[in-house]
């Protein structure tokens, strides 16, 4: 791991709810998610356990681009000093493709993961004190059992009101939200995306993975590269939509 410049008492926290129908496999994911160099075992990343939720945690590295120039959008061969080039060829705008710019440094951030026991049923106050609190969302379903993909409407809809009225974000579709298929390794065809799946009608990242892999979130991944983002805009909510002072 790099060497961080950051002490842990300044490293701010984000966190994340995971929610879906007992049985779908979200401490499996939850485990995964949270593991790391850093955080290799449940016991080195679990912070908090009750009875209505455990709480697993590890550090992500935040791109820091503030402070760098913007990347220039077009070029021209106009000032090519070629005398070879007519005149269309010397005025004409070509669009650039640079590469992708690196970041000046690296902000380190907590994110806990929320992963909830659907066995007990919380108080609406105490949903609503943990919902004031979370920053992304990630919904989790059975690959083999699509009507647990089709109840993900219902656990949505009461987190999602809360956080956008705490936060005073008047679009819901700022919150940040991952859709997660679990037991891909069990299926038989390789499912393809749906037009009325939940991903597409949030315009929302989904992946589909295995949880006893424990590459699965590797760096250099895809599915490893969908999580960072993921965290990225979880980040990019919190610092934009800051909590309201509520307990």
């Amino acid at each position: 791991m790099k060497e961080q410049q950051q002490h842990f008492d300044d490293v701010p926290t984000v966190r994340i709810l995971l929610m879906g129908d007992k049985g779908v496999g979200k401490t499996s994911l939850t485990n995964l998610l949270a593991s790391s160099v850093n955080t290799p075992t449940p016991e080195s990343r679990t912070v908090g356990e009750n009875r209505y939720w455990n709480i697993q945690v590890r550090l992500h590295e935040y791109p820091n681009f503030e402070g760098m120039p913007p990347s220039p959008n077009w070029t021209s061969s106009s000032s090519s000093s070629s005398p070879s080039l007519s005149w269309a060829e010397s005025n004409i705008r070509f669009p650039s493709f640079p590469r992708s710019p690196q970041p000046i440094s690296e902000i380190l951030y907590f994110v806990e993961f929320y992963d909830l026991n659907t066995s007990f049923k919380m108080s609406r106050e105490n949903r609503q004190r943990l919902y004031r609190n979370i920053d992304g969302i990630i919904l989790v379903y059975d690959c083999l059992d699509m009507l647990s993909h089709d109840s993900l409407h219902d656990w949505l809809y009461e987190p999602l009101r809360q956080i956008a009225k705490n936060r005073k974000c008047r679009n819901v579709q700022d919150v940040p939200i991952m859709v997660v298929g679990t037991k891909m390794d069990l299926m038989k065809t390789r499912r393809l995306r749906r037009s009325g799946s939940i991903a597409n009608q949030l315009d929302a990242e989904e992946m589909l993975v295995n949880c006893l892999d424990e590459d699965t979130f590797m760096d250099k991944t895809r599915n490893g590269g969908k999580l960072r983002n993921f965290l990225n805009k979880v980040v990019d909510f919190k610092e934009r939509y800051p909590r309201n002072n509520i307990r």
